[in-house]
């Protein structure tokens, strides 16, 4: 059976749904998943949350109905100090903050900070630790773990908080009487395993090359920093800029637009969400060698550009992006169609990868024909194109050597 009959088998993450007081899904925690299926081992939490984020919003796979609803991400302190995190679309997201978190002024500031941005936090598994009442004026929602504290031994403490208008989330809901009798205090949300068990999500992880995501991080450290130069870094990796394009795509980040182009992706995404991506990334990426997969493509790139710059009637950006992204699938390993499907690329460019069609399809033919020595068809056209052709090609093995380069 084809490799990418699998594609979507890659054990990701878990989910397991909040329901409302009608068990009526009103969202889900997801929960990480290394190699077993039913619980999570790790040993750096701040990796584990950032593979979640990047799997949720970069992998392939069957969710996208699901996509809309708000999702429950557990965030360490050091995620919530650092800049690089939440380079999500703070209305699809709860931030819970763990029980055995240190607070400290910075992280209360921290919290504030994210808070004023529109983010929202849930306290997680709370046990009315007094440490943590600063944070309370910018909490949305209380977690309570009601099978290691049971709710009627400590009913005043649930009045004070329902006092503060604090919304309360009933978890390890193990039998319908400990739902009943929640739902008589006034819990508004639950979850546990009368309710459901966590699924396991499966689908396909994108990783791009580390060193790839490390030099766009540096590169928007600079101050003055372009758009062009952000672009142009993130075209000289195939799967970085699939990475982009499938952020543009992702209902969790908020953007959901068309593009034609990586360069366009990049602008609407915006040097800010670049820089936490990037970073993201860079913490949660495994680096894969697919080096000569990755210089077919980048070659393929090239040489669209450069025909396209010759025609002057197609967008060079354009054509750049097509012949990437005509190839991506054969780098991750999967079939075409669902790749493709995964981004909101122009349909013309779509149109002239999966069936060479139009302006923009004639060339990618052209760039593919040369590519895998298809000499009947190149020579069926004009001469002076052959001329160009070949030129073109030459150039772009060059210009992918020296990218290729840059990443060892």
């Amino acid at each position: 059976m084809p490799e990418h009959q699998h594609a979507l088998d890659q054990l990701m993450m878990a989910q397991q749904p909040i329901l409302n007081r009608n068990k009526v899904l009103f969202g889900y925690e997801l929960l990480f998943r290394g190699q077993v299926e039913d619980h999570a081992e790790f040993d750096n939490a701040e990796v584990a949350t950032s593979q979640v984020i990047t799997n949720l919003c970069i992998g392939i796979t069957k969710l996208e109905a699901q996509l809309r609803q708000p999702f429950f991400i557990n965030m360490t302190t050091n995620l919530v100090l650092s800049d690089a995190f939440f380079p999500i679309s703070a209305n699809t997201v709860y931030i819970e903050i763990l029980e055995n978190q240190r607070i400290t002024k910075d992280f209360v500031a921290a919290v504030i900070r994210w808070h004023d941005s529109g983010f929202r936090f849930v306290l997680d598994d709370y046990h009315f630790d007094p440490t943590y009442d600063d944070l309370l004026p910018y909490i949305s929602m209380i977690k309570i773990d009601v099978l290691s504290t049971p709710p009627d031994t400590i009913l005043d403490k649930i009045e004070y908080l329902k006092s503060l208008d604090l919304t309360l989330i009933a978890e390890k809901v193990e039998d319908r009487e400990m739902f009943e009798r929640c739902k008589e205090l006034g819990f508004t949300y639950f979850q546990g395993y009368f309710l459901q068990r966590p699924e396991v999500v499966k689908g396909r992880r994108v990783d791009a090359n580390t060193q790839s995501a490390i030099r766009l991080v540096n590169t928007l450290q600079k101050e003055h920093v372009s758009i062009e130069e952000v672009a142009d870094l993130v075209t000289q990796n195939p799967t970085l800029s699939y990475q982009m394009l499938r952020l543009i795509n992702s209902p969790v980040v908020g953007v959901l637009k068309e593009v034609s182009s990586i360069k366009e992706a990049v602008v609407y995404l915006g040097l800010v969400q670049l820089k936490r991506w990037a970073m993201l990334i860079t913490l949660s990426s495994q680096n894969h060698d697919n080096a000569d997969k990755m210089r077919v493509l980048l070659v393929r790139a090239r040489c669209c550009e450069i025909l396209a710059r010759k025609s002057n009637a197609i967008s060079p950006d354009s054509a750049f992006t097509m012949g990437l992204m005509s190839g991506i699938h054969v780098l991750l390993q999967m079939d075409q169609k669902e790749v493709l499907g995964q981004i909101t690329l122009d349909k013309e460019i779509k149109e002239a990868i999966l069936h060479f069609n139009g302006p923009l399809g004639r060339i990618l033919f052209s760039a593919t024909s040369i590519e895998g020595e298809r000499w009947e068809s190149i020579g069926k056209l004009p001469a002076n194109v052959r001329r160009s052709l070949n030129h073109a090609f030459f150039d772009s093995l060059q210009w992918a050597h020296k990218v290729m380069s840059t990443l060892k």
